[in-house]
């Protein structure tokens, strides 16, 4: 296997990478916000970026599995003996939105996770004894 190399995995997944990074890096910075000092508007504008992301990665991926298919429909482009080589080729390329948004979600999910844990240590805080005790 050789290395990984981020400018081709960007090239690979198409104009879409860049609407799925541009969101999932808001939602991921809304996070960190969220977690270093936790509220509930923040928390639901983190929530907000992450559904636009979620958003922006089906698109990417659904854009992109359309033009493989576009690409293959076309015969003098595609000879019947490569049809399959290059569908799977294509179907790698065309999943890559679904990986980075999955990758920056699942990193927003663990810091709005911090978030919530400080929200609650918080909490328990104000309410003394009894709160820590729930907690624990």
């Amino acid at each position: 296997m050789s290395g990984f190399s981020l400018v081709q995995f960007m090239c690979e997944g198409g104009f879409g990478m860049w609407m799925v990074l541009a969101a999932g890096s808001a939602a991921l910075g809304a996070a960190v916000r969220y977690a270093a000092a936790p509220d509930r508007g923040k928390l639901a504008f983190t929530a907000a970026l992450s559904v636009t992301t979620v958003i922006a990665t089906i698109a990417g991926v659904w854009t992109n599995v359309g033009a493989v298919m576009s690409f293959l429909e076309d015969p003098a482009r595609v000879p019947d003996a490569e049809i399959t080589r290059i569908l799977l080729t294509g179907l790698k390329e065309a999943g890559r939105p679904g990986t980075l948004g999955g990758l920056l979600l699942t990193l927003v999910a663990l810091v709005v996770s911090v978030g919530v844990l400080r929200s609650a240590r918080i909490g328990a805080g104000a309410k003394g004894v009894e709160g820590r005790a729930a907690i624990a």
